[in-house]
């Protein structure tokens, strides 16, 4: 398994999202409805199933995961997997996204499994905002959790903000100013059609450009350029002209990046999808539990990425929305 994987398009993948479990505790409305029905344990990969195919991709080039979910803290042992993740050889990066209010109880124990890097979910700074959202009165303990994990010295934690045209664009100004006070990086992200309440439209999206010269306005900005593999990060990163932290936007609406694109996602029933728009998808788990070799899973997994898409097709006439909400597919 020395072979690379290379789409049509001469793409090569290294970049893997794993999701642990269609679960969360949250009910954002740009990501699921308030009623979910969600995955039977069975459906989901055990993290010996997991772990074995993390180790195929490895073997086939990929050198960063990130372990996503729903919200992967509510799945028990998450830590354990991380430690038995880093010790993969070849893979180079570890992160987890989440929505931040495990990390009271277990920033420490996943810092200690080996995990630096987090990003945390935060929308809003307004608790009436925050309960809309997210269905849930739980900002301050979203706050605690990122201060738990500052305390225990992950570097860098990234907020993530989803920006939403009438609810959360006059708070784009002050979600900058309470991630430089803390020495966060800050991610806005344009607002994509992935809910499940079909709210989304065009009206609603703010496109990366306004964001950044909202800031810009305020503090004044810096392009940082981006060389290398880093040419293929989601985010159009600046720098603050009077310090070194960053502030990014990943406008996949108004400037979408997919020609540079190295990510693929495994789904937590293991489905291998190449695009967060793909509307088909290669199941890996069933042939893993029918006893299937590794090189007849790379072969699986070399096919599907060979195929990929052009790219997510969001402003074509022809889009047509996923049938799995965002928590189904993994953030």
């Amino acid at each position: 398994m020395k072979q690379q994987m290379l789409d049509r398009f001469g793409r090569i993948h290294t970049n893997l999202r794993i999701s642990v479990t269609d679960v969360c505790n949250f009910r954002c409305i740009y990501c699921m409805p308030e009623d979910m029905t969600f995955m039977p344990d069975a459906a989901l990969m055990t993290f010996d199933e997991i772990l074995h195919l993390a180790r195929i991709f490895v073997a086939l080039g990929a050198n960063k995961v990130r372990i996503t979910g729903g919200e992967p803290l509510v799945r028990p042992g998450v830590p354990a997997l991380i430690r038995q993740l880093t010790q993969l050889e070849g893979l180079k990066d570890i992160s987890l996204t989440t929505n931040g209010i495990g990390l009271i109880k277990q920033a420490q124990a996943l810092y200690d499994a080996g995990l630096r890097r987090i990003n945390v979910s935060l929308d809003t700074l307004n608790e009436e905002k925050f309960e809309q959202m997210t269905r849930r009165k739980v900002l301050s303990r979203v706050l605690e959790g990122l201060k738990a994990a500052h305390k225990c010295g992950f570097n860098p934690i990234k907020i993530n903000a989803v920006a939403m045209r009438g609810f959360t664009d006059d708070e784009i100004v002050d979600l900058a100013t309470f991630a430089r006070q803390n020495d966060y990086q800050l991610r806005f992200i344009e607002f994509m059609p992935l809910d499940a309440d079909d709210v989304w439209g065009r009206n609603m999206y703010i496109p990366g450009k306004e964001i950044i010269g909202k800031i810009n306005a305020v503090y004044p900005l810096t392009p940082v350029t981006q060389n290398g593999e880093a040419k293929s990060d989601t985010a159009q990163r600046y720098r603050f002209s009077d310090s070194e932290n960053e502030v990014g936007v990943i406008s996949s609406v108004s400037e979408p990046f997919c020609e540079n694109c190295n990510r693929v996602r495994l789904t937590a029933d293991g489905k291998l999808r190449t695009c967060l728009f793909s509307l088909t998808e290669t199941d890996l788990l069933t042939p893993l539990r029918e006893g299937v070799a590794d090189d007849g899973i790379a072969e699986l997994i070399l096919n599907a990425v060979e195929q990929k898409e052009a790219g997510h097709k969001i402003n074509a006439a022809d889009f047509i929305k996923p049938e799995r909400n965002m928590s189904r597919i993994g953030g």
